[in-house]
């Protein structure tokens, strides 16, 4: 085995009982407390490349915190379960909590989240959606149509919730500029279609979600200095303590806009977040203002038929708000995830920082103080990963501890895991625009303007990134583009390739808080053993192709069946012994 393993390191079996099969340094199972809080490197790295990129040099990272969530079953535990955290500002990971009796480790059963544990999401649209019908990418039916047309296949690929994009009227034509709440009538389609799509859905056994766009809002009246300050807010019902037939003043003015907005100039309290400079930010300490987006949020529950919440720009209020939101409307064991988007350490030269760890910190930090009541996109996964695969880094997916480098190796049962999105994915086309060609040559509907571009995943190897991402823990999140055939035919291979990859999760019952081991994690390929609830699945990453049978053992009769595979990639599964 040679080819395997240039470095001259021989492959061992420590542990045949179990199946695994490790290179040094020896694999540690994800979820695996490794003791006593330990120092961590200084603040960011800022070493020059490794020079053996199969061995990269060993960055001190954090251990996985005991938190809401993180079941013992998660692998075998050391000692007493400590909940650690890493500090940005000194690098050392500190024991902030007291430490927990075996006992009292949350399980996954009380966990009210844990009924979400097993699903796999869909962003049921994209960048141009809301122009879909003008660009001729739906069969002359507004985008709402076109998911409820498509709802069979999504039943089909194994979709348990859909997320739907922004549902009010708004400025812009993507919905992210929010001004009219009550007004459901957008590019997207009618109150009415989005009523019954929501309906159907639920039908179907899949969980309608709302992009929630509540961070900032459009004003439609103009102050007497010409400023648009004031929200008329003429659709808003009356509250509950308005006597009927009596008129009620709707009017939000500027004491609903935070006072340190630097556009608008508001007269409310302090933001709570970070600023949003394209509209006005809204004063989520005002009572008044929470009490009126929670009705809202309720009405879009009860009268529209949503049960879920995507968060956009969760950082730009403050944490306490989202829990109290999600708290008052759907709860906490519903379908919520939030976009908090952290940002990632870069070395000088530009590169992504072998050290992610005050990214996926700033994330645990976010999850803490919304109390778990809502899951978080995992940026640190995928900023490691498309590294990874786009340079042949494939050592990159292994952090220091033996563990997935992003959220998914600290706090995989919050952890929304996902290849690209209409923020990220595509060429940065303007929504309207219909023309225009990505660098590779392929159009829109091979894959081009879908997206705002701000941080593609290598197109080539994006079935690499669906290959890690529903194999592995968290919750995957697909892409309508990679995951639903568009109306011409193309992307159905890609789609065919995901909805094999996701039936294989589910007939394994790969979960958020699956066991993973990583078996080996160099250059040019990555192996790791995920145990799902009926099956066991090994998963191989990168262009390395000889694959010794030592990393495999058959066991009692029970072979491994390959039941996914493509350039460079490939994905077996073998059922858990059963019991005399």
């Amino acid at each position: 085995h040679a080819a395997w393993s240039s470095t001259r390191r021989r492959l061992r079996t420590p542990d045949m009982a179990r199946g695994i099969s490790c290179l040094n340094p020896r694999c540690i199972p994800h979820g695996t407390n490794l003791g006593s809080p330990r120092r961590h490197a200084r603040g960011v790295r800022t070493t020059g490349a490794p020079k053996r990129a199969r061995n990269p040099p060993s960055s001190s990272m954090g251990n996985s915190p005991s938190r809401p969530g993180s079941p013992s079953l998660a692998g075998p535990r050391a000692g007493t379960p400590t909940r650690l955290r890493y500090d940005v500002s000194t690098g050392v990971a500190t024991d902030d909590a007291p430490a927990l009796a075996p006992d009292q480790t949350p399980a996954a059963s009380a966990d009210p989240f844990s009924e979400n544990y097993a699903s796999v999401m869909l962003q049921g649209f994209h960048w141009r959606s809301c122009n879909a019908r003008e660009l001729g990418l739906t069969a002359d039916r507004s985008w709402y149509g076109e998911v409820l047309a498509n709802i069979p296949a999504l039943v089909q690929t194994g979709v348990d919730a859909v997320w739907l994009p922004p549902p009010s009227h708004s400025v812009s034509p993507e919905g992210y500029l929010p001004q009219r709440l009550y007004d459901l009538d957008s590019r997207y389609g009618t109150k009415e279609e989005l009523k019954t799509l929501c309906r159907e859905l639920k039908a179907a056994g899949i969980k309608p979600m709302a992009d929630i766009v509540i961070n900032h809002r459009c004003a439609d009246t103009q102050d007497e200095n010409g400023a648009w300050r004031i929200f008329s807010n003429v659709s808003f019902p009356p509250t509950a303590d308005v006597e009927p037939g009596k008129s009620f003043d709707r009017t939000w003015g500027p004491w609903a806009i935070v006072k340190d907005d630097p556009v608008f100039n508001g007269e409310g309290n302090s933001d709570t977040g970070e600023s949003f400079p394209p509209a006005p930010d809204l004063d989520h300490a005002n009572e008044r203002v929470r009490r009126e987006l929670t009705a809202w949020l309720n009405w879009l529950k009860n009268s529209v038929g949503f049960v879920g919440w995507r968060f956009d720009y969760a950082k730009g209020y403050g944490a306490a708000f989202v829990k109290e939101y999600v708290d008052n409307t759907v709860g906490a064991g519903a379908m919520n995830v939030a976009e908090f988007w952290p940002e990632a350490s870069w070395e000088p030269d530009g590169r992504l920082a072998l050290d992610q760890n005050p990214m996926r910190q700033s994330m645990c930090d976010w999850l803490d103080r919304v109390k778990a009541s809502t899951a978080a996109f995992d940026f640190a996964t995928k900023a490691v990963l498309q590294e990874a695969v786009a340079k042949n880094e494939l050592w990159r997916l292994r952090d220091a501890d033996g563990k997935p480098p992003g959220l998914i190796g600290w706090w995989p049962q919050r952890a929304v895991t996902f290849v690209d999105n209409h923020d990220t994915g595509g060429t940065g086309q303007a929504a309207g625009s219909d023309s225009g060609r990505m660098k590779d040559g392929s159009d829109f509907i091979g894959g081009g303007s879908y997206g705002q571009g701000h941080w593609r995943f290598p197109p080539e190897h994006r079935m690499l990134g669906y290959a890690y991402i529903l194999t592995h823990p968290g919750i995957p999140c697909l892409f309508w583009p990679h995951a639903v055939r568009m109306p011409d035919g193309r992307h159905g291979d890609m789609a065919a390739e995901v909805a094999a990859m996701v039936r294989m999760r589910k007939d394994a019952g790969i979960t958020s808080d699956s066991r993973v081991d990583i078996l080996v994690a160099e250059s040019d390929v990555y192996v790791a053993r995920v145990r799902g609830r009926q099956a066991d699945v090994t998963v191989k990453l990168g262009p390395r192709y000889d694959f010794p049978a030592e990393i495999m053992p058959a066991e009692g009769g029970r072979e491994w069946k390959m039941c996914a595979s493509g350039k460079d990639y490939a994905i077996w599964s073998r059922p858990h012994a059963t019991r005399a």
